[in-house]
């Protein structure tokens, strides 16, 4: 199938469902489609077999659970070190969401959550230990306006010509 793996309306509509609630039903996933919830049930199965769904999680609010703080930090590596990957460093400490590598100015975008900005700044303290990290630079957040939004799947009438043609 290539890069791109296509989708039709009808599994575009079962990943939005479930992407906004992942214990849906089958049952209502079928009627909001328009099938049989055993044909949903299959429907699902193949996207999982495909890895379009790649898994189910429940999104805990880290502000109830005590994390209030939310940064980004902008990590550069050592000049000459830029092979190396960081990813194993980062993924070792807990206050770290999410890691991205960037083509850019910095190396990698830390997604870090914190209890209060002593705490962030412990954790700062951390990253900054691992070794290759040469400068970070911290954005924190006031507020988001969203999270975790579900992907917009872009139907095959919506795609540029050479990609809806296979190319």
């Amino acid at each position: 199938m290539g890069a791109l793996e296509r989708i039709d309306e009808t599994d575009a509509r079962i990943l939005d469902l479930l992407q906004r609630d992942g214990r849906e039903s089958f049952a209502d996933i079928g009627q909001a489609v328009g099938m049989s919830g055993p044909s949903a049930h299959e429907r699902v199965k193949k996207l999982e077999a495909r890895g379009i769904i790649k898994g189910y999680v429940a999104v805990a609010d880290p502000t109830l659970l005590g994390y209030g703080v939310l940064a980004f930090v902008f990590i550069k590596q050592v000049p000459g070190t830029i092979a190396t990957d960081l990813t194993g460093d980062f993924g070792e400490i807990g206050e770290i969401e999410e890691c991205h590598h960037l083509a850019g100015e910095a190396d990698y975008l830390l997604k870090v959550r914190a209890t209060d900005t002593r705490h962030l700044e412990r954790t700062l303290h951390r990253i900054q230990q691992v070794p290759h990290v040469f400068t970070t630079e911290t954005q924190v957040v006031f507020s988001s306006a969203f999270e975790r939004r579900p992907l917009h799947w872009r139907r095959e009438s919506e795609l540029p010509t050479a990609l809806s043609q296979g190319s």
